[in-house]
């Protein structure tokens, strides 16, 4: 056992860094547990934190359900980028889901493991997909304005198939998968006495050398290589941009002297490059902000990642749950700021939404007065009878106007009741 808390106490992957905090395999780490978790924090403390945490996580989830009912249920939501987002929205309901509540447990029970052996062994692998279908659902959008702009078959939007677009996702999530999931499978275990979940490393030479690898690589493979590509890609388009415009303020002055020669192809061309353009605009102001909060937000738990990767014995620091408490706080705003970002930034998905509100709106009024409308119907249904009655018996004192004029009365009386 002391062997293996050698190895585990040195390897802290993401997931044990994000969720467990500690490897609870050793008497050593239990007693950290149990007497400097949150020492720093008062109970009123932790409290407002986790309120404020769990606030930010149900508008999250909210949002990001929107966005899926948005994409899926109208069909001219049904873009290229729109599926990409889909798939962002996923991958962020499956942080506020899984490892927000997850975590959130450990919090405020500071306990090791409380889910069981089969979540331990079989779904705790898993949870890092999230972050890596998150952060290359992006890359690919800007991969995917890339080639519209820059690419062989630029100012083709036609050639962007819906299948072409959905195999894409589907290799984003199975690489990351592959990527951070399988290798931890053979790693996991668990303990009954107490509960505990944890990894344990092969280690042969001492420098732990496996474990370093693979956070290495996630750390390069989940922000370092995406972001670099993303930059890429807007600095390629940027110089493409200038170079198209120059090109056409140079051809200006022989498009004036030859003004209505242009060729049927030659208009044509035009047509799609300022086609491509302007779906380029669109999706450049949705992507940029993403990238910001992605870059902003995410860099805390790489950090500390890189931290703890090169340090071990940081993890062992009174101020680590404080400190990290905020790291959680930054890939929560990550995962729920994305639907705010749409609304914002483009004008479809804020139709859409205030289409929700709207529906939402009407429901609430339809049920809401559901005790008084029923006295104003029925009031407003006496009122009905009365104008039918005047209408039905003629009287020499009101003529037939003033009876049609009572009736149409009587009817808004109704749709107000109503």
């Amino acid at each position: 056992m002391s062997g293996k808390s050698l190895e585990t106490d040195q390897g802290i992957s993401m997931e044990e860094l994000f969720i467990n905090k500690t490897v609870v395999n050793s008497s050593s780490t239990s007693n950290s547990s149990g007497s400097s978790e949150n020492f720093h924090q008062s109970q009123t403390a932790k409290v407002l934190q986790v309120t404020l945490w769990s606030t930010v996580v149900l508008l999250g989830i909210i949002g990001n359900l929107l966005v899926c009912t948005i994409i899926l249920g109208l069909p001219k939501m049904k873009t290229p980028m729109n599926n990409y987002l889909l798939s962002l929205a996923i991958a962020d309901l499956g942080v506020l889901t899984l490892l927000f509540p997850i975590n959130v447990i450990h919090h405020i029970f500071a306990v090791g493991w409380v889910l069981g052996k089969f979540f331990c062994l079989y779904l705790f692998p898993t949870l890092e997909i999230f972050f890596g279908a998150s952060i290359w659902s992006i890359t690919t959008i800007a991969i995917e304005r890339y080639r519209s702009i820059c690419g062989a078959n630029r100012y083709r939007i036609k050639s962007r198939s819906q299948m072409r677009t959905k195999l894409a996702i589907i290799g984003v999530w199975l690489a990351s998968f592959l990527v951070s999931s399988v290798p931890v499978y053979p790693m996991m275990a668990y303990s009954p006495d107490p509960p505990t979940c944890y990894q344990i490393w092969p280690d042969a030479k001492g420098k732990n050398a496996v474990y370093l690898a693979y956070s290495l690589a996630l750390v390069v493979l989940w922000y370092i290589v995406p972001l670099a590509v993303i930059a890429f890609t807007y600095i390629k388009i940027k110089k493409r941009v200038r170079e198209s415009v120059v090109f056409r303020n140079s051809m200006s002055i022989t498009d004036d002297d030859k003004a209505g020669i242009l060729s049927p192809s030659s208009q044509s061309k035009k047509r799609q490059e300022k086609q491509s353009l302007n779906q380029s605009n669109k999706t450049r102001r949705i992507l940029t902000p993403l990238v910001i909060f992605f870059c902003v937000t995410m860099l805390p738990l790489n950090v500390i990642r890189t931290v703890i990767l090169f340090a071990p014995k940081f993890i062992s620091n009174p101020y680590f749950d404080l400190i990290f408490g905020q790291v959680i706080f930054f890939v929560v705003i990550n995962s729920s700021v994305n639907p705010v970002v749409y609304y914002i930034t483009s004008k479809e998905f804020k139709d859409a939404f205030k289409k929700i509100f709207q529906k939402l709106r009407a429901k609430e009024y339809l049920f809401t007065p559901l005790g008084l409308g029923s006295r104003r119907t029925s009031s407003s249904l006496v009122r009905v009878n009365i104008g039918r009655e005047n209408c039905r018996q003629p009287s020499k004192n009101l003529d037939r106007n003033n009876s049609n004029v009572e009736l149409i009365n009587a009817n808004v009386q109704v749709i107000s009741g109503v």
